[in-house]
């Protein structure tokens, strides 16, 4: 197992543009980036986020650039480029109990 700093699984994810203008060429260019998964789970993944964005009601301005950022931290989890390390450990919390 591979030890990774905190600044590490802080830094930002890495992005081919600055911006895209559309969702054909973010298409595009996460199927380009992302070869080693199969072209049907990149457009799977970036059409889960595309319905995200739109369902949180997000600015056009701001939906290419927020579904990106989702579709690629999905993939890197799905390539192992990244580790899941957002995971709840549930526990169950003792309440005081109730007088009779």
């Amino acid at each position: 197992m591979t030890s990774t700093s905190a600044r590490e699984d802080m830094a930002p994810l890495r992005r081919c543009c600055p911006q895209h203008d559309d969702w054909p060429t973010l298409t595009e260019h996460l199927v380009a980036d992302f070869r080693t998964l199969p072209a049907d789970d990149v457009l799977k993944e970036l059409a889960r986020a595309k319905n995200a964005v739109v369902a949180f009601g997000l600015s056009e301005s701001e939906q290419l650039s927020v579904a990106e950022l989702m579709t690629r931290h999905q993939l890197l989890l799905a390539t192992g480029d990244v580790r899941d390390i957002a995971r709840l450990d549930p526990e169950r919390h003792v309440r005081g109990e109730r007088a009779p």
